[in-house]
């Protein structure tokens, strides 16, 4: 959640590190009536990510050479894919065409909107300013809606403080504290909402625990001060009983989760299949580490931002993805850059298509990549509202 109690504000980093690192922050942001857990220096991309050859018959562009950025072969952006924009008015952006078209049934607010990835679409609250009074407090719940993929307008979800997926497509959690109320001490109170807008029967959460995530196993959750050493736990509302911990999650779904085991030299990162309890292992190269990482839609990859080391500018990272059935990492091509240039990556559609946004001194670049392709597609976008707040995962 942040990716999956998802980005903060009107911008989107990578998913999971937003969870791991904001949930710590959640008071604050959450304070203000909806939270969600969830640069610019660059390192040029070397010769290394673009030594991939174009294919027979493809159509390939090539970026112009310059000081930073993505360059190389690559293709051209699809025009039916299309990126939620935070903002006072959201909107559908279309990197291939630079249009963007208003998402309907949602007012103008000047503090923007909060989108979180859940399934087949996005949970949406209207962002508000937390209380300076009180560091941790619950404000008044916000309405949430619902966003189906690529559809022109939201539908109302229902009231809450926070908004997180279930493991239904197209339901979600909502939770409500009392007003007032310090999370990192009191239960809040949640219920699905279901894509007809149905609520479920008040599910009175463990105190201060906050749901990261419906699986099919129960209730994701995660503490919401971050005690050093705690772990996220799964949860069974209906037997109110805790099962299996994990420390280090940095992806979940409905059927899967992913976490960071403590490591030495060599690190690797565990995925367990939820529904049959099948284990896999993604064995990272010596000296990498998992910083975040997001699963695709269909639960078939999971894309990780691996760290491996300081190029003098900051960390060097690359976005690489794993087949979750073989633990088998591919890398995505032209992305091994500073870490400070990478704002977010995520799924933002259907389909396997992975997004990333650069942000380098001279451009900010989108790439898109679908798993098995020898190349991304890239676009460089121009500065203005819409661009300024694309919501990726």
């Amino acid at each position: 959640m942040e990716d999956i109690l998802s980005q903060g504000g009107d911008r989107a980093p990578s998913p999971w590190p937003r969870r791991l690192a904001v949930i710590g922050a959640l008071v604050a942001l959450v304070a203000g009536g909806a939270v969600y857990l969830g640069v610019s220096r660059h390192q040029p991309a070397t010769a290394a990510a673009q030594r991939t050859p174009a294919p027979a018959g493809s159509a390939a562009l090539s970026l112009p050479p310059g000081p930073d950025g993505i360059a190389g072969p690559t293709l051209a952006w699809s025009r039916g894919l299309r990126l939620p924009a935070a903002g006072e008015r959201p909107a559908w952006f279309s990197p291939a065409s630079g249009r963007s078209d208003p998402i309907g049934g949602l007012p103008a607010n000047q503090s923007g909107y909060r989108f979180s990835r859940v399934g087949g679409g996005w949970a949406i609250q209207a962002s508000a300013a937390p209380p300076a009074a009180c560091n941790g407090c619950a404000w008044s719940a916000t309405p949430a809606w619902f966003l189906s993929d690529g559809a022109r307008s939201v539908t109302r979800a229902g009231p809450a403080n926070l908004v997180a997926p279930a493991a239904t497509a197209g339901a979600l959690w909502l939770t409500t504290y009392a007003p007032g109320a310090n999370m990192n001490t009191a239960a809040g109170t949640a219920r699905e909402a279901g894509p007809g807008g149905t609520l479920t029967q008040p599910v009175r959460l463990p105190a201060g625990y906050a749901i990261v995530a419906g699986t099919v196993r129960g209730l994701l959750l995660a503490p919401v001060g971050r005690p050093p050493g705690t772990a996220d736990k799964l949860w069974d509302p209906s037997a109110a009983r805790a099962g299996q911990a994990f420390a280090g999650v940095i992806a979940a779904s409905p059927r899967a989760i992913a976490w960071n085991p403590p490591c030495a030299a060599r690190c690797d990162v565990r995925v367990l299949d939820l529904a049959t309890g099948r284990r896999t292992t993604v064995t990272l190269p010596p000296g990498n580490s998992a910083a975040s990482g997001a699963f695709s839609p269909d639960g078939d990859f999971l894309a990780l931002q691996l760290s491996f080391g300081n190029t003098g500018d900051g960390l060097a990272m690359q976005l690489e993805v794993a087949a979750v059935a073989s633990g088998r990492l591919t890398a995505v091509p032209g992305t091994w850059v500073s870490s400070d240039a990478l704002v977010g990556f995520g799924w933002p559609a259907a389909g396997d298509n992975l997004v990333a946004q650069f942000n380098f001194t001279t451009k900010t670049q989108l790439a898109s990549w679908h798993p098995g392709a020898s190349r991304s597609a890239v676009a460089v976008i121009r500065p203005g509202p819409a661009q300024a707040s694309l919501i990726l995962g």
